[in-house]
């Protein structure tokens, strides 16, 4: 399977997991994609966990950014891994539906982070 088929696959998937959890995703699911007043999240199956990358507007700096304020335009991307589809459905759910801000986003493996 290519990466294309797995985002497919895999949001496919979370929407039915949401559904058995009580969160509705249709609304935010785009073919392979989640999309929520400027924020989206894309994420697929490599190697065993549930990679990801998001970006969208937040309001809150992050703390480890705390010294790049001046560079801070209220825009945030991340990318890494999550271990399993539990873990990516609390993941979506915090960052597109509840809207938290990144410091108050679950634990999760990230490899790249920036502010824009």
């Amino acid at each position: 399977m290519n990466d294309l088929e797995s985002q497919e696959v895999t949001a496919q998937e979370l929407v039915a997991f949401g559904k058995e959890r009580g969160v509705d995703l249709s609304s935010t699911c785009y073919d392979f994609a989640f999309f929520s007043e400027g924020r989206y999240m894309l994420l697929w199956r490599k190697e065993g966990k549930v990679h990801y990358t998001l970006q969208g507007r937040i309001n809150k700096l992050p703390e480890s950014f705390k010294a790049s304020a001046s560079a801070f335009h209220g825009m945030w991307h991340e990318g890494g891994s999550l271990a399993d589809i539990e873990q990516a459905l609390d993941l979506l759910k915090d960052w597109l539906l509840d809207k938290k801000e990144v410091d108050d986003l679950p634990p999760r493996s990230i490899r790249s982070q920036g502010i824009g």
